[in-house]
C-alpha cells in the first residue's frame, strides 16, 4: 500500500480536459499552437484485452497521438510555419512563452499537475529541439515543501516572461504569499537568483571619419 503525505493545508482541485492552446510572443509576431496528447476512447480496453480480442480493435483505437506544437510567424500579409515538433510532456504543458525573435520557447508544468515531474520547465531552441528540462527542485529558490499544495499540484508559479530574447524571468510564490524571482539564460542554460546583478551598460559602435578621428554622436560619450 502506498500512502502519499499531504500538507494539512492541501485543498482539492479540479481540472478541465486539455485542449488546443495558442500562445503569443509579446510583440505578436510568433504564435505557438500546442496540441495535447490524444488517447483513444477504447485504448484502455485494448490494453487489457486478451490477444484474440485485441485483433478486433482498429488502429484508431490503439494509437496515441503525442503532444506536439507548431510555431508560426505572422506578418500583415502571411503566416508561415517555422517548425513543428513533439513536446516531451505526457499530456500537455500548462503554459508557454515565446521569445520575440522566435529563437526559443519555454513551457511550464504538466496538465493535471502543477509543479511535479521531470518537465516542470522545458526549453526548446529555434528549431523546436530540446535544450533542457527541469524538475521544480532543480531551479526553485524556495524549498518545494514550502509552496501551497493541493491534491494534484504545487502552486509555485506567479509569473513568467521573456525580458529579452535570451532571458526568462520566473516568479515563485511561497505559501506565505512572499515571492522570489530567478532568471534563466537560454543560450547558457543557467539560472541566477535575486539579488540580480546590475544590467550591463549599453555600448554604441564607434564611428570614425576618413582621417581616423572618432565622431561623437550627441548623447553618446567618448570611450577612453
Amino acid at each position: 500500500m502506498f500512502v502519499i503525505g499531504l500538507n494539512i493545508d492541501s485543498f482539492a482541485d479540479t481540472w478541465r480536459n486539455p485542449e488546443i492552446m495558442d500562445y503569443y510572443s509579446e510583440n505578436g509576431l510568433y504564435m505557438l499552437r500546442v496540441f495535447p496528447s490524444e488517447i483513444p476512447e477504447n485504448y484502455s480496453k485494448w490494453k487489457v484485452a486478451k490477444q484474440k480480442k485485441k485483433e478486433k480493435f482498429s488502429a484508431k483505437d490503439t494509437t496515441i497521438i503525442k503532444c506536439h506544437a507548431i510555431l508560426f510567424k505572422t506578418t500583415d500579409s502571411d503566416t508561415t510555419i517555422i517548425w513543428e515538433q513533439k513536446l516531451i510532456n505526457q499530456i500537455s504543458p500548462v503554459f508557454a512563452i515565446i521569445a520575440n525573435d522566435g529563437s526559443s520557447i519555454v513551457t511550464f508544468d504538466n496538465w493535471y499537475s502543477y509543479g511535479y515531474g521531470i518537465d516542470v520547465m522545458v526549453a526548446y531552441d529555434e528549431a523546436g529541439g530540446l535544450i533542457e528540462r527541469y524538475k521544480l527542485e532543480e531551479f526553485s529558490p524556495i524549498p518545494i515543501n514550502e509552496f501551497q499544495m493541493s491534491i494534484s499540484s504545487l502552486w509555485w508559479r506567479c509569473g513568467v516572461k521573456y525580458i529579452d530574447n535570451n532571458t526568462v524571468e520566473i516568479c515563485f510564490k511561497h505559501e506565505s504569499g512572499n515571492t522570489k524571482k530567478s532568471r534563466y539564460y537560454v543560450d547558457e542554460n543557467r539560472f541566477i537568483y535575486e539579488p540580480f546583478p546590475p544590467p550591463r551598460p549599453h555600448t554604441h559602435p564607434r564611428i570614425f571619419d576618413e582621417d581616423d578621428n572618432e565622431i561623437i554622436i550627441p548623447g553618446h560619450t567618448k570611450e577612453k
